[in-house]
């Protein structure tokens, strides 16, 4: 159950505490006294969406923070599903929200996103307002209603799996279908790109390789010259002594001075080697750069050959990929794709294969739920029935219509809540013939029953009493506290018949601080609790006779509620 809530800076609210106790809990007070500032908490715990104007003037950032306690088994072990454990039997969130629109959250001191926020809320806790009773109407919120109560959660799991499979499968037989009809011309196309990249014989590191000869063979004249040089100089020299020969005859002279100096003769075996190494050098620039004309083709012409391979390879780079690789990537995937069209005939037949036994095993789920919802159905409409008959509803008749249909996401019906609210009228679908104080009754009803399938969750109603008389608020408040025993039910109320129900009366008002107004929750009990229950009978100026009726309706909740 939620068991305390504690809020700062949220609209006329500076810090508030509250504590909640199990059983009926109703929150009262003057309009604008701040009870929808209490449920709007609630809602961020929830995860709803950061309004920036709910935090109070003067604030960038507001926050809020609930205690769960008593957790359900069945509630503890879809947190673990979740992720999220028990801190000593409890689970705490807070959400801070702040002025520029963001928000964080975080369940047991660790931070969550929004989903999962909301993930963890949904089995904690529930809201019931206005926006509630007006989705009540939807055929997809009264499935998912019937679904709760008729626990259909592995076998609708299991169902939306294979469905999902079932769509998939059909999606890529469609799309190969097609393939099959564009597949003469994608395959010609495909077939043009793979010949012209594999007659091109590319080679990872090919261009690289040519811009370097392209630049040598530019430059031939002056590198031939800077050659010759090298060559000449360090070995071959017609016109006077080369380096190495030089070095050669400095390694004889210090060799003959090696008997006089130990020195000398490491010296001349480093000049010797430095003589060697010339040679090597200038043989090896000698081979490099092709001085003896051993390569007859003219530089020209090769240079020619090397333009024309470069602008080769830059066309299929512009049309394919920006470098070989990605060149050769495309070739290797239009061979993919080329292949696939070519078995695409083949390949449809399995998937249809496939999406037989995808259909089959989705029909044979779909007909679980079928038979799941069929009995569930007249169950909760029974029960249903039997609620609003008390709630001063003695005529009606509420049924659950299961209408067949096609698979789709959730099954193979469709379902509708239909009612007759009195004697002798058709029963209609709820959407089209219920009143704002019959859809709240209904969905009193439908909640009812529905928790006591969901045990666990606490309950909040946000002014279930709209648009219904006195005696009928009454009946609301009975079915609020059955509905609240063994558990939690939080109920913002205007009506003195279900406030005197509750085990917990806490009055929201407002009172100035420091020339400000707040937000205050004062538990009642005795004299003050008699005197709010008359002031909502009476309004401000409460008559002793107001007083008497509010003695009087106290007295009957606590004989009826022992």
């Amino acid at each position: 159950m939620l068991s305390s809530l504690h809020i700062e800076n949220i609209a006329v609210v500076r810090k508030l505490d509250v504590e909640f106790g199990g059983g009926l809990t109703v929150l009262t007070g003057e309009t604008g006294a701040g009870k929808s500032i209490i449920v709007d908490s609630i809602g961020l715990i929830m995860g709803a969406k950061p309004n920036p104007q709910l935090i109070r003037t003067g604030e960038t950032e507001a926050y809020v923070a609930a205690l769960f306690t008593e957790i359900s088994d069945t509630a503890a072990r879809r947190l673990a599903e979740c992720g999220v454990g028990l801190e000593d039997g409890e689970v705490y969130i807070e959400r801070i929200i702040t002025n520029g629109g963001k928000s964080k959250a975080k369940v047991n001191g660790r931070s969550v996103s929004a989903s999962l926020l909301r993930r963890v809320a949904e089995l904690l806790i529930t809201i019931n307002g206005q926006n509630e009773c007006m989705l009540l109407r939807s055929h997809e919120a009264q499935l998912a209603l019937l679904d709760v109560y008729a626990g259909t959660g592995e076998v609708a799991t299991a169902y939306g799996d294979a469905y999902s499979k079932l769509i998939s499968l059909r999606s890529r037989a469609e799309e190969l279908r097609r393939a099959v009809k564009e597949g003469a011309l994608a395959a010609d196309l495909l077939k043009y790109q793979i010949n012209e990249i594999d007659a091109a014989n590319l080679r990872v590191g090919e261009e690289e390789e040519l811009l370097k000869e392209r630049a040598r063979l530019r430059d031939r004249e002056k590198t031939v010259k800077l050659a010759n040089f090298v060559y000449r100089a360090a070995y071959m020299n017609d016109k006077g002594v080369s380096a190495s020969v030089l070095a050669e005859r400095i390694a004889t002279a210090l060799s003959q001075l090696a008997k006089y100096s130990d020195e000398a003769a490491a010296d001349a075996e480093r000049v010797s080697a430095i003589a060697v190494e010339l040679e090597e050098i200038a043989r090896r620039t000698y081979a490099n750069f092709d001085l003896d004309g051993a390569d007859d083709e003219d530089p020209t012409e090769r240079l020619d050959r090397i333009e024309g391979r470069l602008d080769l390879i830059s066309r299929l780079r512009r049309k394919y990929g920006g470098d070989i690789e990605s060149v050769l990537a495309h070739r290797a995937s239009a061979a993919e794709h080329l292949n696939a069209i070519e078995n695409n005939e083949e390949l449809v037949a399995q998937i249809e294969a496939e999406i037989k036994t995808a259909k089959e095993k989705a029909k044979s789920l779909a007909a679980s739920l079928t038979a799941l919802r069929t009995d569930a159905a007249r169950s909760m409409a029974d029960r249903i029935t039997e609620i609003l008959a008390s709630l001063d509803m003695p005529k009606v008749s509420f049924h659950i219509a299961l209408m067949p249909r096609e698979l789709s996401p959730h099954g193979a019906e469709d379902v509708e809540f239909r009612i007759s609210a009195n004697a002798g009228e058709d029963i209609r679908p709820l959407s089209l013939v219920a009143s704002g104080g019959e859809l709240s009754r209904v969905m009193l009803a439908v909640k009812s029953v529905v928790s006591d399938d969901d045990s666990g969750i606490t309950v909040i109603y946000d002014e279930i009493d709209a648009g219904v008389s006195g005696a009928t608020s009454g009946k609301i408040g009975l079915q609020l506290r059955k509905t609240a025993q063994g558990g939690q039910t939080i109920c913002v109320t205007h009506s003195a018949q279900i406030a005197a129900m509750a085990d917990t009366h806490l009055l929201v008002s407002k009172i100035e601080r420091d020339g400000r107004a707040e937000t205050k929750v004062t538990p009642l009990s005795g004299e003050a609790r008699v005197n709010e229950v008359a002031r909502i009978i009476g309004g401000i100026n409460v008559t002793e006779t107001q007083r008497k009726a509010a003695v009087d309706l106290l007295a009957e909740g606590a004989r009826i509620t022992k």
